[in-house]
Order: C-alpha cells, then structure tokens, then sequence
C-alpha cells in the first residue's frame, strides 16, 4: 500500500515532483578556512562584512546518478512526509498562519494537480516549500526555520511586508545527526522541529518558477523553485551528494559558466540570468514578495542539436513547438537541425533559449519583450570572452 500511496503523493507517470531552493545572502559568516581556499572566491567576496548579493550553488558529486559534475541550486524530490496533517500543529494553522497560501489563482500542476485525500491535508504551495527547506538542510547544513513561539507574531505571516528567512544556528553535532536521519527517512524532519521546537520557516519562501525536465532518458523532475533571502550565509557543511558548495555573485556564476569553467543546468543559467538583474538583495526580496500574487507558469525546455551547439529553447522562442509533447510519447527531444548557432538565430530572430556550445561554454540568448510579470534575463552572447555584466 506504501508503495502505492507514494507513487500518487510526488510520483506522475512521466516524472517526478520536486522543490529547489534559491537563497540570497548580504554578507558571508566569518569564513572558514575552506572557504578562503575556495577557487572561486575574490578576496572581496572572503570578506564577511561586506554587503554583497551572493547566492548558494553546489556541485553535484561525479557519482551522482542525475547532473553528475553541474552546480545546482540546492533541493530535491517530494516525500510524502511533507504533506501529513502533524504539520498543521507544527505550523500552528490553528491561528491562521497558512492563511496567507491560499489564492484565487490556480498556479502550474505541481501545486493544483488534485492529490488523494491523505496527501490533502496540507496545501502543495506548503509541502514543496517544506521539501525545499529539508532538502536544503540535508545538501548544505543550512536550516531555514525559526522558534515555535515565533508563531505569536502574527504579522510574520501576513504577508504584509517583504520578509527574510530566518537561519537556525543548530549545533553541528545536532545537526549532523539529524541530518543523517532525515536522509534516510524524511519523516524525521518533522520530528526534528518537534523536538526542537522549531517551524520550517515556509512563509519566507516566494514562489519563484516551475521547470519541466526534458523527455530524455534517465530521471525527469517538475520542480517548483522558490526565492529566500537572508542577511548572513553560513558556512556550507556538504552531504555526500555534493563535492562542492559556494556562495558566489550572480555575475560571477555567469562569467565562470561562460568561460566553460563550471557547468550549469538550464533552469539555473535562466534564473542566474534574471538575478543577475538585481544589485541587492533588498531588492530581490521586495520584488519577490510584491510578485507573489503572480502564479509560476511551468516551462519544459524543447532541445535541440545544431552544427555547432546544443539549443534550449524555451515558450516565446520563434524555435518551439506550438504543442509540445512533455511527456515525450510522441516526440523525444534532442531535434536534429544541420544549421549553426548563429543560422538558426537569424532564421528564428525572437530569442528565448540558453546555448551550450561544444566547448562546454554557456550564454543566454533572450529578446522577447514580456514574461508574464516576471523578470526578463540578463541577454549575453559567446561573441564576448565572458558575459560583461
């Protein structure tokens, strides 16, 4: 029966359900020697007081069944532990404090797909920022949560305001052994904040986008990718899913991807290149929370091989398909064309799609003018050495 129930709480036909966590720092903790080490980091960026927008990106380990070697956001699968009706006490919905997810606006399948009742009890806008925050947990060390008795304050949960997550400074000793059970069973993130008296901090998280992974073989995921800001970010104790953990400006992640130095996935070269667009990080929160009325609309790059590249090419693109197939019955991706980057450019000119060129190297083509309320990507091109941004 559990094996049933499981398929129907985060498991489809053609895919999986997943979160991603995208969190923005001001400034660094004191770093650890590692992090002075780290290839990536300029001495500016090793200073823990300076004010500057970073992010947390970590390399997926070379033995990793899905994106071996890629630097992702941290995040992963549904379980069905996210959606048990104990959260309701934990959360304190007794006082209305989910009040705040609930919307006229029906957003991508992920969230409004119907569920069995036993997975009904908790809204999917709350069980997959709740998978967000344990996946976090368990790849980085980091914990997005706050104090039970912090549910007395009603405004934290009103949406009222723009609001910053709150990290929880759990001993390492604890956390290391919470982590390790909550890897092997995910219920134990809910018996984790019991013990601790703690609440995933679900109310700082902004619904972001929603990716399709493509219909190639191997493991497909629908991901719902939400935004939190904080105003210090941790040192990064890994798990052995990852090999590597960085907190980098946007800018500098683009520069790298370009250079063929670090290998992105797609979703994360989009989403680099519309953050890239903010200077602050005051400024991502307070669009962020002014743009949660607007729903993520759920995008399935379509791949295509060119002479000299490989194309994602995404809805607004001249290049994608009127109907297209994500569950991959009709069609698999890649689509074979015979012309150049540069050809298929001037045969298709309104842009929406990330290149990889044969070299590894990245960049972003986009020119369209509109993205439902979101923010259009930073545009560069392999013309330039790295993307000057």
């Amino acid at each position: 029966m559990m094996r049933v129930t499981k398929i129907m709480a985060a498991t489809l036909k053609h895919w999986r359900e997943s979160a991603s966590l995208i969190i923005s720092s001001k400034r660094l903790a004191r770093p650890t020697r590692q992090n002075l080490m780290n290839k990536f980091l300029t001495p500016a960026a090793a200073v823990a007081d300076d004010e500057v927008f970073r992010l947390l990106l970590l390399k997926r380990s070379g033995g990793s069944s899905f994106m071996p070697d890629v630097y992702v956001f941290p995040g992963g699968m549904l379980d069905n532990t996210d959606f048990s009706k104990d959260w309701l006490e934990v959360l304190g919905d007794s006082c209305g404090s989910l009040d705040v997810f609930s919307t006229s606006q029906e957003g991508s399948p992920i969230f409004s797909r119907p569920r069995d009742a036993e997975f009904s009890h908790i809204p999917s806008e709350v069980a997959l920022r709740i998978t967000a925050i344990r996946e976090t947990f368990e790849e980085s060390g980091i914990l997005l949560a706050r104090p039970a008795s912090d549910l007395a304050d009603k405004d934290h949960f009103s949406n009222t305001r723009p609001l910053f997550a709150t990290v929880c400074n759990v001993p390492e000793a604890t956390a290391s052994k919470w982590r390790k059970s909550i890897m092997s069973d995910p219920s134990q993130f809910l018996v984790m904040c019991r013990e601790l008296g703690m609440v995933p901090d679900v109310w700082s998280l902004y619904e972001w986008s929603n990716w399709l992974t493509p219909p190639l073989k191997g493991k497909r995921f629908d991901t719902a990718f939400f935004v939190s800001c904080i105003d210090e970010g941790p040192n990064v104790s890994l798990s052995e899913e990852s090999s590597h953990g960085v907190w980098m400006q946007p800018e500098d992640i683009l520069q790298e991807a370009s250079r063929g130095s670090l290998v992105l996935a797609p979703p994360q070269v989009y989403e680099l290149s519309r953050l890239v667009r903010f200077q602050t990080v005051d400024e991502l929160v307070i669009f962020a929370w002014k743009r949660s009325s607007h729903r993520a609309q759920r995008w399935m790059p379509v791949i295509y091989s060119c002479a000299d590249a490989t194309l994602f090419v995404l809805p607004g693109d001249d290049l994608y398909p009127d109907n297209a197939d994500l569950t991959g019955e009709i069609t698999q991706t890649p689509i074979y064309r015979p012309e150049t980057v540069d050809e298929l450019q001037k045969l298709y000119p309104n842009h929406n799609r990330a290149v990889m060129g044969k070299d590894r190297r990245m960049w972003l083509y986009c020119n369209i003018q509109c993205i439902d309320g979101h923010i259009l990507p930073y545009e560069y091109n392999r013309s330039a050495v790295q993307p000057k941004l």
